[in-house]
């Protein structure tokens, strides 16, 4: 399927992230750019406790229940919005900047948005091949089967909807707002492609306007750095491409995408003096877009602190200033003591806690020396697999340092240069030496540098914007030539010497794990082999179960051919010993009863076999646990061949018939 045919669910998906969201923020008081860069977090904040509220009380999750559940919180938003006098004050045009963009500066914001989210889409799409191409990262097979799920029982809540996921034998707590906007999104046949146009969606706008929203605050007087962001955000491989190709992390990518909206919805919230009701309207907005980070993923909300706490001490130490200049010195001295007792205790819990001491010992090897993780973050060289070095993101970087030292010279948002450095002393430790005792604050993030990394453009690529329009500017005068004509001749550079806004890299990471064969960590399925799978829609039966070892492809029939698998997901399912058995002695049916049990049990009706070894060319995926379904070689009466792809194929079995 080309990406012209689902051109309109693309748009669908777009529409669906942004619009509720920004609707809510509108009618509350926030206005233009900064209403559009936080309307995706709302909406996915929205869209999680949708999910949750509607599984509790019985309604089916679908797209009529998201829109009308979305149309009611408009429709209160409004209310609010009127009752507290904020929806049309004029202290709204003043949170999204001291003034408001000039019709030639939207116009070059419109030329600069369209060529860096266009090129990163192009790059994107050209990387994954066609439309419908599956993904065959680790995590992709869950998210992917996930959404059908989703879409098969009408359940989207985190609180156990993805139950089916572990044979239901669980239902855990699993961040599924991706999966439940997704999973709805109108114009696509299958989840294949809507997983695939979400990277777009959440790449190409949510980030971006995000970023353009907070350069609005970070630099309310000026035009030119918020026109620089979306070359500059374009210019990194960090983000999105790791993060929706390698990682296979879309919940965690929207996390991300959601981060620099709602950190910009947090400055127009607490900076300035507003009257109470103007606080309170942009604050209700800002709580939505607040749970749209943390239930996105539950990272988000050690990301939001590592990114927002020196901004939000900064906001409160001014307010406070304010209140001890009018006579009220002890009580700001006692709120700003409680502050620093109050994140100091969060910490101190979240530490100890167990969900969260769950994913900071989870073990993850690391280097020797900081040194190439450190060259990486200079040219923006992945910090996963081994990838050859395609294009180097040097002009960027070099932006980044100039506005280091201009923010620290000048004294203005210098927040932006903490949450920098913050961000990048996290990425080395996940990257450096194991035995290194800091180490454990990165587990928050699984201890996964290439995860860490993406936080640190949220703030270099501020850094950068507001150094660029500086250059320009400075040159400009220097030259006696107008700033538009040196800001173009800064963007022309960016893209040139970035080879085209890292086009090659950008591709390249992404093909790693759609196209390019071998595929990166071992290949699931060859394309041979992806065409079976789309036949089994016809060349199986409706009631058919089929039996295979999930990292030889089986777990795609479930998604794509809409036939049901005994392993939906690539890691053991906890509690079904009857799985167990099949993984371990399947290849001993005829002479263990007990496999026989469990095929009936489970009602089994097909095998999907795969010759593909690890020494083979192609590199295939290995798992340890599973001995007594690989590489299986179907003989005998039992087996009846259906239909052959690749060195994958499917077969009857009536061994265990009764």
């Amino acid at each position: 399927m080309s990406w012209w045919e689902v051109a309109p669910g693309i748009v669908g998906l777009a529409l669906l992230w942004v619009l509720p969201g920004y609707a809510v923020l509108r009618l509350l008081g926030f206005r233009g750019l900064l209403a559009l860069g936080g309307g995706a977090p709302v909406t996915t904040g929205l869209a999680g406790v949708l999910a949750v509220v509607y599984d509790l009380v019985g309604i089916a999750w679908g797209l009529p229940s998201l829109l009308l559940g979305l149309l009611v919180v408009v429709a209160v938003a409004a209310a609010l919005g009127r009752g507290l006098g904020t929806t049309h004050h004029p202290a709204g045009v003043e949170v999204g900047g001291e003034r408001q963009l000039r019709t030639r500066e939207k116009v070059w914001l419109t030329v600069s948005w369209a060529v860096g989210g266009g090129t990163l889409a192009a790059a994107m799409t050209h990387g994954m091949g066609r439309a419908d191409q599956p993904p065959q990262a680790w995590d992709a097979v869950f998210h992917l089967n996930a959404l059908w799920f989703i879409r098969d029982t009408g359940n989207a809540s985190s609180l156990g909807g993805l139950a089916p996921m572990y044979a239901d034998n669980v239902a855990p707590f699993y961040p599924a707002v991706w999966h439940a906007l997704v999973a709805v999104a109108p114009g696509f046949p299958r989840v294949t492609e809507a997983a695939n146009a979400s990277s777009l969606v959440i790449g190409s706008v949510v980030w971006i306007a995000g970023l353009v929203a907070l350069s609005r605050v970070v630099f309310p007087h000026r035009a030119l750095p918020t026109v620089l962001v979306p070359l500059l955000a374009a210019s990194y491989v960090t983000f999105p491409a790791i993060a929706v190709s390698m990682l296979a992390v879309w919940p965690y990518a929207l996390s991300v995408a959601c981060l620099p909206g709602t950190i910009a919805l947090v400055i127009a919230t607490l900076r300035g003096v507003l009257s109470w009701r103007m606080h309170l309207a942009l604050a209700l907005g800002l709580v939505w877009a607040v749970a749209g980070v943390i239930l996105a993923h539950p990272s988000g909300l050690f990301s939001l602190m590592l990114l927002a706490l020196p901004l939000l001490t900064v906001l409160l130490a001014r307010q406070l200033r304010r209140h001890a200049r009018r006579g009220a010195r002890l009580g700001a001295a006692l709120v700003m003591v409680l502050w620093v007792v109050s994140i100091v205790g969060v910490l101190a819990f979240l530490v100890t806690f167990p969900p969260v001491r769950s994913i900071m010992d989870y073990q993850r090897g690391g280097q020797d020396s900081y040194l190439p993780a450190l060259g990486s973050l200079l040219i923006d060289h992945p910090l996963i697999y081994v990838y050859k070095i395609t294009s180097v993101n040097l002009v960027a970087t070099l932006l980044v340092w100039l506005g280091v030292a201009l923010t620290v010279r000048r004294r203005h948002a210098r927040w932006l240069v903490v949450s920098l450095l913050a961000a990048v002393a996290l990425t080395l430790l996940a990257a450096g030496p194991a035995d290194q005792p800091l180490r454990v604050l990165a587990g928050f993030w699984y201890t996964q540098a290439s995860r860490i990394n993406q936080l640190v453009l949220v703030p270099a690529i501020m850094l950068a914007a507001g150094a660029g329009a500086w250059l320009s500017r400075a040159v400009a005068r220097r030259l006696q030539v107008p700033v538009t004509a040196v800001a173009l001749i800064l963007a022309v550079a960016l893209v040139g010497l970035s080879s085209g806004l890292r086009w090659t890299s950008q591709t390249q990471v992404m093909a790693s794990t759609y196209t390019t064969y071998p595929i990166a960590w071992g290949t699931i399925l060859e394309p041979e082999e992806i065409a079976m799978i789309d036949r089994a829609a016809q060349t199986l039966p409706d009631e058919a179960v089929v039996l295979g070892e999930a990292v030889a492809g089986s777990p795609y029939l479930l998604h794509r051919a809409d036939v049901q698998v005994v392993f939906p997901q690539l890691s053991p399912i906890p509690g079904s010993p009857e799985r167990t058995l099949l993984e371990e002695r399947f290849d001993a049916w005829e002479d263990t009863p007990e496999v026989c049990e469990a095929v009936r049990s489970l009602g089994v009706t097909h095998v999907y076999a795969d010759t593909l070894t690890f020494e083979d060319e192609l590199n295939a995926k290995w798992e340890d646990t599973t001995p007594g379904l690989r590489n299986l070689e179907p003989q005998g009466p039992a087996f009846e061949l259906v239909d052959r792809g690749g060195s994958a194929s499917l077969w009857r079995f009536t061994g265990c018939d009764r």
